[in-house]
């Protein structure tokens, strides 16, 4: 008898920690661990567990530790021709991934699935359909079912100097953005559709946020809010070479994953001037020479996505 009400006893006290839990988690003094588990939810596939409980102004604030992206100044390099692609390491006790070097940065070009709106396509699909040497994942998309589609971007999309995506909008329309102008620069920010025409912008998306503007790290407090997990990124150094950052995550036995910090430490450690976060998650993937180099998280494997930026 005693057994059974004992059994009872911790039935009733693992329902209740199952209950209290998330309260206690969301809405508790815990700081550190409410910001991790917002941020993670918010880059999920199920944004809306975590907009249906708090305003953006509440959600700012919980995150926090990400300064507003000043106005980048551009800085002018000599473009170089080299064609080589340098493919490097990346390892810590709690991840692991790889940086891909572009010396020349006009090679690098926005591939988009075939029909964006309907369906999307892997990085790898979108790579050999653009017969590019190379690709990482890039710009955000709505995926309010969790169907996995990769269909509907969202923001700007730019490909040879012509609005693929938010071509109807107003001038003054502001989004997040990272993009390569005529001359290669590498930009990154909240920018509106009339400074990315007048800056020239040839290639880009919308996603972020920017992790290093003008030589200067963006997060100055705690790990940028989005957790651990897998993570990609996009740089360039004051040469001009770009770099693609992808980070596996997910995987216990393998690679746990890495914070927005992380990217942006690897990124300035690397020599970058400029450097934002593209789109994590499943979505992380690194398509190189006819082949992906990393470990999606995904268990079917390649996950479906609207964008990628290219090597041609």
């Amino acid at each position: 008898m005693k057994l059974k009400e004992i059994g009872k006893f911790f039935v009733v006290l693992l329902l209740f920690f199952a209950v209290t839990s998330p309260v206690v988690v969301l809405f508790g003094p815990f700081d550190n661990i409410k910001r991790t588990v917002v941020g993670a939810i918010l880059k999920s596939r199920h944004p809306q567990y975590i907009t249906w409980l708090f305003s953006q102004d509440e959600i700012d604030k919980i995150l926090g530790g990400i300064s507003t992206a000043p106005k980048q100044e551009l800085f002018k390099f000599k473009v170089r021709t080299d064609s080589s692609l340098k493919l490097q390491n990346i390892e810590s006790s709690r991840f692991k991934g790889f940086l891909l070097e572009i010396p020349d940065p006009k090679r690098v070009k926005v591939g988009t699935a075939e029909n964006m709106d309907e369906k999307g396509d892997t990085t790898s699909g979108i790579a050999q359909r653009n017969n590019a040497v190379a690709a990482i994942n890039a710009g955000g998309f709505y995926d309010a079912n969790g169907t996995g589609t990769g269909r509907s971007p969202y923001g700007f999309i730019l490909h040879d100097g012509k609005f693929v995506l938010g071509g109807d909008a107003d001038n003054s329309e502001v989004n997040e953005f990272i993009g390569f102008t005529k001359d290669g620069n590498l930009v990154a920010g909240n920018y509106s559709k009339g400074e990315l025409i007048s800056m020239d912008i040839q290639e880009g998306i919308s996603f972020g946020p920017a992790l290093i503007v003008n030589g200067q790290k963006m997060i100055t407090a705690g790990d940028g809010g989005w957790g651990v997990g897998p993570r990609t990124a996009i740089g360039q150094r004051k040469d001009g070479t770009v770099l693609f950052l992808v980070i596996d995550g997910r995987q216990p036995s393998y690679s746990i994953g890495a914070t927005l910090r992380d990217l942006q430490n690897i990124m300035y450690e690397q020599g970058a001037y400029i450097a934002a976060n593209l789109d994590g998650g499943s979505s992380s993937t690194l398509y190189l020479n006819g082949k992906v180099v990393n470990k999606p998280a995904d268990l079917l494997g390649e996950r479906m996505i609207p964008t990628a930026f290219i090597v041609k």
